[in-house]
């Protein structure tokens, strides 16, 4: 299997492969010390930090090649012959993204070999993102139409990760399998956690936090306006994130009108995110609060949250409305009447109904989110013949 990938997706393919290689074999498995140096690869491969002598030891096989020039794109000559080569080892590819270098040179060479492959488009087929491709981006919508779409007809399914994203697939490709099916998670990694320490400085507010990229598709600079206008004394907001431009430095003004209240901590790794975790009583996951631009296929930090036992305040419409039956959630609408009815209720929230959302929030993750069954099921429709 090869998982052409960026490094911020990085995590999130490494627990896939993990699961991958249960479901090919049960009695090989990835320590949790290898699955540890993996992730932390991932991390220091975002920050521009990994060097190739760091991959020489045991056990899966990782490949990377250095970009240049066009880095969004993964543009590298080195992938001309890495990519080919994994995917002719392999019994099967598994393809994580799409319209890139790597991914669209993973696809060209399984459709021209007959090798059998799944592509996980990963929002690339969303509807509001297709709509921007075409009215903003006519070379890469060229691209799609050249390139991408011709090879996802002859995939032998793609992986959505909601019914969003399903939805754009059926528009554009109906005639192929789809297979929906969340982003899973090693549960071992992301234990739940207790209840948020109080502060003990006598106030007694609400903690969200929100971990993500600081891009207009995210949400955060209207969610957090509308926040700084109806929190109470003792709220806080705490932002992990990186992100360039004009609505990055708006996001940070709107946190530094807020004082202490808010606070912006960058990028971080895993440990560095369940620690974020642990200081919040809530999570928040607001895209498309920035004019309905939906371009959200799943959200990671959302199914992390779930995980540690963490519940959500979240957008409805993306891959988290069964949350909110199921007790982990309250789901607001993209009017700011609905954000702040939604805040509103929060603060009606006693103690027992606090660790009751809890407590949901981590079935929810046990019996949806295991990366070991979503994994078994990925690779069953890869080699359906295993």
């Amino acid at each position: 299997m090869i998982a052409p990938t960026a490094p911020r997706a990085a995590p999130l393919v490494l627990d896939l492969v993990r699961g991958m290689v249960a479901a090919t074999n049960p009695a090989v498995r990835l320590t949790d010390d290898l699955h540890a140096r993996l992730s932390d690869w991932a991390g220091r491969w975002y920050r521009d930090e990994l060097r190739p002598a760091d991959l020489a030891l045991p056990g899966p096989t990782v490949r990377l090649y250095r970009t240049w020039q066009w880095h969004r794109w993964g543009f590298g000559l080195g992938a001309l012959w890495m990519v080919p080569h994994c995917c002719a080892r392999a019994q099967a590819v598994y393809i994580n993204g799409l319209a890139t270098w790597p991914t669209t040179l993973a696809a060209l060479y399984c459709r021209l070999t007959g090798r059998a492959y799944v592509v996980a488009p990963r929002g690339g087929l969303l509807p509001a993102h297709v709509a921007l491709i075409r009215r903003e981006k006519p070379l890469k919508w060229l691209f799609y139409q050249l390139l991408t779409l011709p090879t996802l007809r002859h995939a032998r399914a793609l992986h959505t990760t909601s019914a969003l994203e399903t939805a754009g697939v059926d528009s554009l490709l109906p005639e192929i399998p789809v297979i929906e099916l969340g982003n899973g998670l090693d549960l071992t990694q992301w234990p739940a956690l207790p209840a948020r320490p109080q502060s003990g400085d006598g106030q007694v507010g609400i903690v969200l936090a929100f971990a993500g990229r600081l891009s207009p598709e995210k949400g955060i600079g209207r969610f957090l306006d509308i926040w700084r206008q109806t929190r109470r004394s003792g709220d806080r907001f705490l932002i992990a994130g990186d992100g360039t431009g004009a609505y990055a430095d708006q996001v940070r003004a709107i946190a530094a009108a807020c004082g202490a209240a808010v606070e912006m901590r960058g990028y971080l790794d895993q440990d560095g995110l369940r620690r974020l975790y642990a200081e919040a009583d809530m999570i928040v996951l607001p895209s498309g609060l920035e004019g309905g631009d939906i371009r959200e296929n799943f959200g990671n930090a959302a199914a992390e949250a779930l995980a540690c036992g963490r519940p959500l305040l979240v957008t409805r419409g993306l891959a988290w409305d069964h949350a909110g039956p199921a007790g982990a959630a309250v789901l607001f609408d993209t009017d700011t009447g609905s954000v702040g009815a939604a805040l509103a209720q929060l603060q009606t929230l006693d103690s027992a109904q606090w660790a009751s959302m809890r407590t949901a929030a981590r079935r929810l993750a046990e019996s949806q989110l295991d990366i070991d069954q979503m994994a078994a099921r990925l690779w069953s429709a890869l080699v359906p013949e295993a």
